[in-house]
């Protein structure tokens, strides 16, 4: 049986979209040039012609990534895309902040999370927090991605910035069978099966890896255990794919250490262990179905299950959290209890935490091709509905040190500490997007979406004492967000465009319970009945221009994005507390009337003979948009208009050269350029900076036959000694480490060089 001839083409666009490389078999009059198709919504659907797209939006496919060698899906984006850079909060590889646009997905809960993440249509931002953990995306699983920039409404939640919408491989798409493994530097091994194939109608995708290192910092061991798999059915009007994702961690992050021990070893931990274990269980249903010639239905629904436990080693000082601590006949006694210590142990803290997250959803969308006034027009309409129920639980147990810095819990429980918190978060919302073609070259597409997001916090805190259940710690956030694009194709080979979009983010739970001055909680938060917040709004306006030439192509565009009523975390007024004086990490989040994120892109890519290329330079101005005070170790500051936002570099280039130096072997580098940043917590802009830093890596290739290949990869290959993060701390509170007092910068570091080789055997 024949598809109908639009039909067909549509489908064909859409298969040249996600796998570029491939070669796909089609009628004479169907002509696959200079196609390139991008996905408008989760629901990738029908898609547009990019040409028709007014946005820069960055692709990649999974020979893209084998071709870099890249550790995960953050360390690609960090090597190769434009207005990219990685913050190594937690210095684990596995960890890391991403920034896009000055815009962050973090694994961390409590980071202003402004992009979001989707995997076949799903939105796996946690529930909690809304963060984002990068090791739970099986990277051998991945067929292709795109990098949406901007607040795009029809995305949800959490697109402040872009997101980043992934796609699956399947058995149709993916045949045949592969080994991969490899090993080196850190004791880091790892190994990588794929298996995938189709007979007739039906298909099936399988992979999974197993990576562990030793870490290249003290007591940094990891390790991450995947698993995809796919069973999918197609037919002429029909396709259906259900998947498994099962995802195991367990990574050691011991975070940023002070500066000065890191001139004197940049191996060594501030504190150890900070410990985070991650297991995700998630279920999911794609579907698309074609009606007639004009009109497809595509859905999902899914079931995801993803637990949390962390461990976490800190300093702290003799007041400990508030805490009363005697010295009685050579014992330290805390409230009346003694601890059988001697008083001369340097005090610590176990921060423990536990997050249990269910959630469960649907998303349902139908595209009309239905000619509008004679012209092609496109025409989309869904709706969603997600629903979380998440219980966390969290509590400080006093510990000692013992030499290596690592901590040693006395079995003691601050009862001022526990938290047994639960948070059920309904999320509703409708959406539509129409492209039309006004004339030959002209196109305008009108979009929105409208969220509703409904949080019930209940639970207690501070060892019972705060009752959540009787507080009315509920919360209801409502918004439309609207866009609109237009594109016009200047001459066949450039095309310009020029958009505007909003989008906004609710609370999370952790800061609604954290926002009342008079009650700084410990960050990321404590689970207090407190003020409600405002959601951030952001919008954002963009023109640029996009072309192809004989040998290669470019773009070049800016931006400027707004956000209203941001949420940032901030240090507590201690002339406001003065009960907690001495307390680290506390404070509370807090909306700012405006910040700002206005930047210039521009980028080329093209292949030569056997020279392949691309260059991408992103600069972003990050900025306050208004006047306020805070406070940090009891001394105020003063933010001003146009203050830079702190972790955030201004410039961000990145260059990427291949050279197939024969049929079986060849080679390459990236090159990455990062400029200066701001330690979090100096917003006011009085400090020094983080110097830039300039790395270098290479990778190879060679086939040894159409089943072998070996490949080795070297990363940082000039040892570079850098740091892509900085904050404020104490060093003194960690024994040992009273010769570095005199400075609290607190940075995350750079890996030295490494090196790893290995092989792939296929069939």
């Amino acid at each position: 049986m024949q598809f109908p001839q639009k039909r067909k083409l549509i489908c064909v666009m859409l298969a040249s979209a996600l796998f570029s490389s491939a070669s796909f078999a089609a009628d004479d009059d169907v002509k696959l040039s200079d196609i390139e198709v991008v996905g408008t919504t989760p629901l990738h659907g029908v898609g547009l012609p990019k040409d028709q797209v007014a946005a820069n939006v960055q692709t990649a496919t999974d020979e893209d990534i084998e071709r870099v060698q890249a550790l995960d899906i953050s360390d690609f984006m960090n090597k190769t895309l434009g207005s990219v850079s990685l913050n190594q909060a937690q210095n684990n590889p596995f960890q890391p902040d991403l920034q896009f646009r000055g815009f962050t997905a973090s694994p961390l809960v409590g980071n202003s999370q402004g992009l979001s993440v989707y995997v076949d249509g799903i939105r796996v931002n946690e529930p909690f927090g809304d963060a984002v953990n990068f090791e739970l995306i099986p990277q051998s699983a991945i067929a292709s991605m795109n990098l949406i920039p901007g607040s795009n409404p029809l995305f949800g939640l959490n697109t402040l910035g872009g997101a980043l919408s992934i796609k699956t491989k399947n058995g149709f798409t993916n045949p045949g069978h592969s080994l991969e493994a490899y090993t080196g530097s850190f004791g880091r091994d790892s190994g990588t099966i794929e298996s995938g194939g189709s007979d007739g109608n039906l298909a099936y995708f399988v992979t999974g890896s197993i990576t562990k290192e030793d870490g290249w910092r003290d007591y940094s061991p990891s390790r991450v255990e995947q698993f995809f798999t796919n069973l999918s059915y197609a037919d002429e009007d029909t396709t259906l794919d259900f998947g498994i994702t099962a995802v195991d961690s367990d990574l050691n992050g011991n975070g940023a250490s002070p500066t000065l021990l890191v001139d004197a070893d940049r191996e060594a931990v501030f504190t150890h262990p900070d410990n985070t274990q991650n297991k995700l269980r998630m279920f999911t249903l794609n579907g698309t179905h074609w009606l007639n010639d004009k009109t497809m239905l595509a859905a999902n629904t899914y079931y995801r299950k993803s637990d949390r436990d962390s461990f976490n080693g800190d300093g702290t000082e003799n007041e400990f959290n508030g805490t009363d601590i005697e010295d009685e006949d050579g014992d330290l006694i805390v409230d009346g209890t003694t601890l059988g210590l001697d008083g001369t142990e340097d005090l610590a803290a176990n921060n423990t935490s536990k997050t249990e997250q269910d959630s469960f959803g649907f998303a349902l969308q139908s595209t009309f091709l239905n000619d509008l006034f004679g012209r092609d027009n496109q025409l989309i309409v869904g709706v969603g509905f997600d629903h979380s129920n998440v219980d966390y639980s969290s509590q400080t147990e006093l510990a000692t040190f013992d030499d290596t810095r690592g901590t040693v819990g006395t079995g003691y429980i601050l009862d001022d500490t526990v938290v047994d918190g639960n948070v059920k978060t309904d999320t509703y919302s409708i959406f539509f997007t129409n492209t039309h073609s006004l004339t030959e070259r002209l196109a305008m597409t009108v979009g929105a979406r409208y969220n509703w997001i409904e949080v019930d916090i209940s639970g207690t805190s501070e060892g019972g004492d705060q009752d959540l259940n009787e507080s009315g710690n509920s919360h209801t956030f409502k918004r439309l967000n609207p866009s609109l694009g237009l594109t016009y194709k200047l001459t066949d080979t450039m095309t310009s465009y020029v958009s505007y979009n909003e989008s906004n983010r609710a609370p999370t739970a952790t800061e609604l319970t954290c926002a009342e001055p008079e009650s700084p909680c410990a960050y990321p938060n404590a689970f207090l009945a407190d003020p409600p917040l405002d959601d951030v709004v952001a919008r954002t306006i963009e023109t640029g221009l996009r072309g192809q030439q004989e040998l290669f192509n470019w773009y070049a565009n800016v931006y400027y994005t707004q956000l209203k009523d941001d949420l940032l975390f901030f240090p507590e007024d201690e002339s406001q507390s003065d009960d907690v004086s001495g307390r680290l990490g506390l404070g509370n989040f807090r909306n700012i009337d405006k910040t700002a994120r206005a930047g210039v892109e521009l980028g080329m890519a093209g292949q030569y003979e056997k020279l392949s290329w691309s260059a991408n330079y992103g600069y972003v101005r990050a900025t306050f948009e208004d006047d306020f005070t805070y406070s940090r170790d009891g001394d105020l500051y003063n933010v001003s208009k146009g203050d830079r936002l702190p972790s955030i570099p201004a410039h961000n280039l990145n260059v990427g050269l291949d050279y197939a130096f024969t049929q079986q072997f060849s080679a390459g580098l990236t090159a990455s350029y990062h400029s200066s940043q701001y330690y979090r917590g100096d917003e006011a802009n009085d400090d020094k900076k983080i110097a830039g830093y300039r790395v270098v890596n290479l990778h190879s290739r060679y086939k040894v036959n159409e089943h072998l290949q070996f490949f080795a990869k070297v990363d940082n290959l000039f040892d570079s000694e850098y740091n892509t993060f900085g904050l404020y701390g104490e060093p003194d509170e960690a024994p040992g480490l009273d010769a570095y007092d005199s400075d609290e910068h607190f940075v995350g570091t750079s890996a030295p060089r490494a090196g790893w080789i290995g092989f792939k055997l296929t069939m």
